[in-house]
């Protein structure tokens, strides 16, 4: 035998309270639908939805004067992930570019289908020294790492001196890194 008597009993019961719950409202149901009784059509207005919504009715947002308010209006954003944007702002000094946002590895935010909804304005980078510095401060940029940070401190003790004009000019760090890090230090 597949089932014994309660499993039969079990299985019985299901199917009678699907038949109960969905199949029988669909062919006894009255012209007016009551409040607890699905109707068969659900109609949504589309036109209203995309009027109502931040991406239409707004132009798009600048990343680097955003709140946590402004972004939590975009579908895909949360508190969460409007959070985690403004942390890596202040870490970062501030976006050059949307693209960024994927450096955050949102799970539920598409960047590349919703980047017409972000702006930047590179004039808002705040632009760091790197003579005045700390080891730790320069540690906590995303782009550099710890072996990083001690080579740009090794040049520092051996030129007085550091800039990034003087990281380029010597090839302190390789050419991908100061090509990332040149919107944020002088």
């Amino acid at each position: 035998m597949l089932f014994n008597n309660t499993e039969r009993q079990g299985i019985f019961i299901i199917l009678l309270l699907i038949t109960c719950l969905i199949i029988l409202p669909r062919y006894v149901r009255p012209k007016q639908p009551s409040f607890f009784l699905l109707p068969a059509v659900i109609t949504i207005d589309l036109d209203s939805l995309k009027s109502s919504s931040y991406q239409q009715s707004h132009s798009p947002l600048e990343l680097n004067g955003a709140d946590s308010s402004s972004l939590v209006r975009i579908r895909g954003i949360g508190p969460y992930y409007a959070s985690k944007i403004l942390q890596y702002r202040e870490r970062l000094g501030g976006f050059y570019s949307v693209r960024q946002l994927k450096e955050l590895k949102m799970k539920y935010l598409q960047i590349d289908s919703c980047e017409h909804l972000f702006r930047v304005d590179p004039s808002k980078i705040i632009k760091k020294r790197l003579d005045t510095m700390s080891f730790k401060a320069i540690l906590r940029h995303p782009y550099l790492e710890y072996e990083d940070v001690q080579m740009i401190f090794q040049a520092k003790r051996q030129y007085d001196t550091l800039s990034f004009q003087l990281l380029e000019e010597k090839k302190i760090l390789p050419a991908h890194k100061l090509k990332k890090i040149k919107p944020y230090f002088q």
